[in-house]
């Protein structure tokens, strides 16, 4: 096992100071450990701004989509049990109805591995958006949001009258009355809200990217319904088997699915969201999604997931199921069953996992050539925490802080830019309303990208053919792959998602 730094608490602690005055993000936990030792574990800030408690290893907070590593893990003690496998196609048990009816469907590790070809859906969208309608700060621009997915032309509605671009969906949505809307969303919610509705959903509404193993595409919509099927076969709540076959076993005590237990207990983060001016402002109402508890509902602990992490760093048959690579998923990483495996970050693996939520956001990693694992949980949307997990990396391997395993630099393709860009400058969206980019030429020759909702204008530059690399205002970068047909047309792009060009 390698040396640490000497002064590994100092700079680790300086990172997270940096990171919340640049943020403005009201309460931080940060765990860093080996398997025998604690190399850091402390709350910065506070859980609960105004009333100024603090956050504490056992504050317990959202994780979101690091649930899915629990998905998946609690999928292998099933199988281990004879009750499932990985190779079975998912129309076993649950109808799709003519979804794959021209091939083999997809199966239990398609769904895990986000290689099924299921396109990003507004399902979460509808699920969770009751849960806002009473929040101060996040109930308007949960409706504005969720009205993006009525839009005629985009998933599940009908088609649009001339060309759809995201100016019309912009306009159709805000043209929409609020009544109307909101009757609209409580019946697309009830449709889906069971694992069967959400399945004949998507059979009707839901054209496969491509063939099953094909093509890496989060989703959200997969992972929950791996949970109905867990659910079916073993005739228990997926929360209950998870409590029983991880959560219980590996001793994680305050680790839980049910809000109204969180909220009873006296050490629970609150939740903020920025409003329309960028102001941090307490939100308290937690988006709960009903039966999509796979895909993102945990709620956990610095201590509980150290716990956690702690198992998948120690290895194991299923462990090393989970970490297999199953499909790219962006320049120099994969993603195996819940988990994505970052390869050859300076002779480092880095296994990890992130979330995002209203209120959240997460990471959780390990490096097996340091031994080392991290936790980190916030209670604001938005914080770079899977860059933190980074350069906590970065700090105890003793390399330079603020590197990125998808940082390319300018200049690798310059030679070529101008032939290669061309054919990307346009419009792309998903399913989910936040999933969409415009990559626009500027006048120079250089280009920018406005991404997500609401939209934030980014420099970009093309780190490649096909390839162009993102710059957030906090110093990440990420990668966007466009895609080609067999004709050579671009008819995506690729950054997580897939989004379907305009």
């Amino acid at each position: 096992m390698p040396a640490f730094p000497s002064d590994l608490t100092n700079t680790l602690t300086d990172l997270v100071d940096a990171l919340l005055a640049r943020t403005d993000a009201p309460g931080l936990g940060l765990s860093v450990f080996t398997a025998d030792s604690i190399l850091l574990e402390r709350g910065f800030g506070r859980r609960d701004r105004e009333s100024y408690l603090p956050v504490t290893p056992a504050t317990i907070f959202g994780v979101a989509s690091i649930t899915k590593s629990l998905t998946a893990l609690t999928t292998l003690r099933l199988r281990a049990r004879g009750l499932v496998d990985l190779g079975d196609p998912v129309t076993r048990y649950l109808d799709f109805g003519s979804l794959w009816r021209d091939g083999p469907a997809a199966t239990l590790a398609h769904f895990l591995s986000h290689t099924s070809g299921l396109p990003a859906t507004p399902t979460m969208t509808w699920l969770r958006h009751a849960s806002q309608l009473e929040d101060p700060v996040t109930a308007g621009p949960a409706l504005a949001e969720a009205k993006l997915t009525l839009a005629p032309g985009t998933i599940g509605m009908p088609p649009a009258d001339g060309h759809l671009g995201l100016d019309a969906v912009d306009d159709a949505a805000a043209a929409m009355e609020d009544e109307a809307a909101l009757d609209r969303l409580a019946a697309l919610a009830a449709e889906v809200g069971s694992f069967e509705g959400m399945a004949g959903w998507l059979g009707r509404n839901a054209p496969p990217l491509a063939a099953p193993g094909e093509l890496y595409s989060y989703s959200n919509d997969a992972f929950c319904l791996v949970g109905g099927i867990l659910e079916g076969v073993a005739g228990a709540p997926f929360a209950a088997l998870a409590e029983r076959e991880v959560l219980g076993p590996l001793g994680m005590r305050r680790s839980r699915f049910d809000l109204e237990g969180v909220l009873a207990d006296a050490d629970h983060a609150t939740l903020y969201a920025r409003d329309a001016t960028g102001a941090v402002r307490r939100s308290p109402a937690w988006e709960t999604t009903g039966v999509m508890q796979g895909g993102g509902m945990l709620k956990s602990t610095l201590q509980d997931l150290r716990a956690y992490v702690r198992h998948l760093l120690a290895g194991g048959p299923a462990v090393a199921e989970m970490t297999r690579p199953r499909a790219d998923s962006a320049p120099g990483a994969a993603y195996g069953l819940g988990l994505s495996v970052v390869r050859d970050y300076h002779g480092l693996t880095i296994v990890k996992h992130g979330g995002s939520l209203k209120g959240v956001s997460s990471a959780i990693g390990f490096v097996p050539e340091l031994g080392v694992g991290v936790v980190v949980l916030c209670n604001l949307a938005g914080v770079p925490a899977e860059q933190l997990l980074v350069d906590v990396v970065n700090a105890c391997a003793g390399l330079p802080l603020g590197g990125s395993p998808y940082a390319p630099e300018p200049g690798v393709a310059a030679d070529h830019a101008a032939a290669e860009h061309a054919d990307l400058i346009g419009e792309y969206l998903s399913g989910e309303p936040y999933g969409r980019l415009r990559l626009l030429a500027d006048t120079d020759g250089g280009l920018r990208v406005v991404a997500g909702w609401p939209e934030a204008e980014l420099p970009a530059f093309l780190a490649g053919p096909d390839e162009v690399a993102v710059t957030y205002p906090d110093g990440r970068r990420s990668a966007v792959r466009f895609l080609r047909d067999e004709a050579g047309k671009v008819w995506s792009a690729q950054s997580g998602r897939v989004m379907l060009r305009l």
